[in-house]
């Protein structure tokens, strides 16, 4: 599947992504987390060219490549795209994510996803969802939670200020975190709870 071909995602498929991010929060994982995954979908959705996928994304090509080195992987791309191609050479017949959940597993023993969540999670990258969102979502999943007012600045290390931008952001859908989160209609009554206020 290229990049040129994936479908227009309606909001349905948004949100299912969203609830597949709730999972994955209420188990305990962080926006962190979900790099390795993220980075390797664009890497193999782009058959294992850095250059394009670093394209496809928007980002500088050095950029893509201090995400590799970070995860371990930098001197290794070469090695992973003929390990992809492989892959997909032996399963021609399956999907693009179930090939990438194997490819995945291959490289991360520590974040454990089921092949479902690993399929609505490159569904999601599909969409072209910013991977800083994540921490908007976070920020919006915790609230919605019941989670303590500094659990998202003491699980992530953040500011109660960065807290709160984020989260302001979010009933702006002009901006990135507004437009993509809002399909989860965020309310200024959360957002400036009496907890949040006090921030």
């Amino acid at each position: 599947m290229s990049v040129e071909e994936s479908a227009a995602f309606s909001k349905m498929q948004l949100l299912e992504g969203y609830q597949t991010l709730n999972q994955l929060w209420d188990r305990g994982l962080l926006p962190g987390d979900l790099e390795l995954h993220y980075f390797l979908h664009w890497f193999t959705l782009y058959e294992g060219n850095i250059v394009q996928a670093s394209q496809g994304l928007q980002i500088h090509r050095n950029n893509m490549q201090g995400h590799f080195q970070q995860f371990g992987l930098s001197h290794k791309t070469s090695g992973l795209r003929q390990s992809w191609e492989r892959l997909v050479e032996k399963n021609k017949d399956v999907s693009f994510e179930t090939n990438f959940y194997h490819f995945y597993r291959r490289f991360n023993r520590e974040t454990k996803f089921t092949p479902e969540e690993s399929h609505q999670l490159a569904m999601l990258w599909q969409s072209k969802f910013p991977l800083k969102t994540l921490l908007a979502h976070y920020a919006l999943w915790a609230i919605r939670t019941g989670k303590p007012k500094d659990f998202f600045d003491i699980q992530l290390n953040y500011t109660a200020r960065h807290r709160i931008r984020l989260l302001k952001g979010l009933l702006n859908s002009k901006v990135r975190d507004g437009f993509w989160l809002a399909p989860l209609n965020p309310r200024p009554e959360e957002i400036y709870s009496r907890r949040n206020k006090r921030a």
